[in-house]
């Protein structure tokens, strides 16, 4: 048996000592992951991943000694064990220990719900349309400024477009500037708007450190799914050119393909024209995501068996192409699932008010800029999670946080989601391992 990763510091000292004995289980949090030199057993409790040899699986059901080391280190536990009341206790730990709320660090500012895209499947359809203007945009920096506590700030420029109001991206880093404010920012985008001065502006000004742009798929497809307001030229070829000057420019680029039915097959030739152009740089990521229905009409799969097939097939080829989003194991129990109940960060709309989710432009605000207290309540109830009886046997639950107020999460949980989740989180497991095996893995574990 070899240790690829170790417990997790902070739930190892809190577990307690086991009661070696023959009433063991296999622990409901361990994942086994067939590879070619055996099995990887990650346990998603405590964070720590083995590799079992073969040898050691011919001896798991007899060798007392292994099931005893095994016992140990949690992956068996006794018959009648609570797992999930274990889970919760080790995440109220958590939730105790982490640092109280100070300074406003991280914030996801709105320079506008504008888009210059009409993308058919864009869960903003039907809400208001507003540019943030030259006043809100200093009041905005100001704000910044004035709860940052001296400390670096973090800013998520997001839209609709962001680029489509760059003005207020112009003031509010420039009076940042002037006021002596550190910052980085990042940015969700179609990229669209960007030009080589745009390009240069966004580094040496807005001190932009990565975007994510969406593609949908090659020319044709790409063209006709985001309708951009313009007539002339390709859009594609547009955008296409902008990811090699901002790759060029050093900016991080994430790259996400928006996966349905209708463009499956398309979007495995956009790998190859994306891989063709841009598989030089080591600052480009692609990623892939199944489009959620909002009510609009995408291209539903056959079942959903073959949806996560085709999406779980992509991402491999991404990743072994050495273009894809390679994510890595959280290494620690979640006690927030997102922004939304995370409380160092906030929403800014263009016209000042403050929220907690980047998804909703519309309700459930706490505040604005220009009042000094936020809405306990509300922000309270941005935290309130959802929970079903699917949850007290689910290998996820100790990673897996939903909230009651969240679009995303209004359906629960479904075995789809719970499928969805696996096939991530073994990814994960199977790009530690490779890590370990490439002598790579120097992080200090948490």
């Amino acid at each position: 048996m070899e240790q690829i990763l170790e417990q997790s510091k902070l739930v190892s000292s809190v577990l307690p000592s086991q009661a070696l004995g023959e009433s063991e289980k296999l622990s409901l949090y361990c994942l086994r992951i067939p590879v070619e030199e055996g099995e990887l057993w990650y346990h998603n409790l405590t964070g720590e991943l083995l590799l079992l040899d073969y040898a050691d699986l011919g001896l798991f059901e007899t060798e007392g000694n292994l099931k005893d080391e095994l016992s140990k280190r949690w992956f068996l536990v006794p018959k009648q064990h609570d797992e999930k009341k274990l889970a919760d206790q080790i995440r109220t730990v958590k939730e105790l220990l982490k640092p109280q709320k100070g300074n406003l660090n991280h914030y996801v500012v709105f320079t506008t719900t504008d888009c210059n895209a009409r993308c058919f499947y864009c869960y903003e359809l039907g809400r208001r349309r507003m540019h943030m203007t030259d006043a809100v945009a200093h009041d905005v920096a100001a704000y910044i400024a004035k709860n940052c506590g001296g400390k670096p700030v973090k800013i998520l420029w997001f839209g609709g477009e962001p680029l489509f109001n760059h003005r207020a991206i112009d003031i509010i880093t420039k009076d940042l500037v002037a006021e002596g404010v550190e910052f980085t920012s990042t940015m969700a985008s179609n990229g669209f708007l960007f030009d080589e001065a745009m390009v240069k502006q966004a580094v040496s000004e807005w001190n932009l450190s990565r975007i994510q742009i969406a593609l949908d798929g090659t020319e044709a497809i790409y063209n006709r799914s985001k309708a951009y307001i313009y007539r002339d030229g390709s859009p594609f070829q547009r955008v296409m050119s902008n990811i090699g000057l901002l790759l060029e420019s050093g900016v991080n680029v994430s790259i996400r393909l928006n996966m349905d039915a209708k463009n499956a097959d398309d979007l495995d030739a956009l790998v190859d024209e994306l891989a063709q152009r841009y598989q030089k740089y080591t600052n480009l990521s692609v990623y892939a995501v199944l489009l959620r229905d909002f009510g609009h009409s995408i291209g539903e799969f056959e079942s959903w068996e073959q949806a996560l097939s085709r999406y779980k097939a992509l991402q491999e080829r991404l990743i072994n192409m050495r273009m894809g989003h390679v994510k890595y194991l959280e290494r620690d129990i979640r006690f927030n699932q997102c922004m939304a109940d995370n409380d160092s960060t906030f929403t800014i709309l263009p016209d000042g008010r403050v929220g907690k989710c980047e998804h909703e432009s519309e309700e459930g605000f706490i505040g604005s800029i220009y009042e000094d207290s936020f809405d306990q309540d509300m922000i309270g109830a941005w935290k309130e999670q959802l929970r079903i009886p699917e949850c007290d046997s689910c290998l996820q639950y100790p990673t897996c946080i939903r909230l009651k107020k969240c679009a995303w999460h209004a359906h629960g949980c479904t075995e789809h989601d719970r499928a969805e989740m696996r096939i991530n989180l073994t990814q994960k497991v199977l790009n530690e391992y490779e890590r370990y095996k490439s002598g790579k893995v120097k992080e200090s574990l948490v």
